[in-house]
């Protein structure tokens, strides 16, 4: 992986920050569904199947609605960002 704006001595410590990142964010989204599953459930008993399957659908639902919702960001991103990072792709396959 390649940083834009980070310079060449410094993209391993971007790399490790990043990959720290990425395992922090996964910790985050599982206890997420699980507060959200267990929201869906309420007081219901864990032992009724149907339930905990209705629940585990609402949440992942929820989920994937969070994940749409919140990859709207990228609608910030201009057409030139990356340019610095594809040309020298292209410079370097020519």
């Amino acid at each position: 992986m390649a940083y834009a704006d980070i310079d060449g001595s410094d993209s391993s410590m971007a790399s490790t920050i990043a990959s720290s990142l990425q395992q922090m964010s996964m910790s985050f989204g599982l206890a997420c569904g699980s507060l959200i599953t267990g929201w869906y459930l309420g007081g219901l008993p864990q032992t009724d199947q149907l339930a905990v399957t209705r629940a585990l659908h609402y949440a992942f639902l929820t989920l994937g609605g969070l994940t749409i919702l919140s990859s709207l960001t990228f609608w910030t991103l201009r057409a030139e960002d990356g340019e610095s990072i594809s040309k020298a792709r292209l410079h370097e396959i020519t």
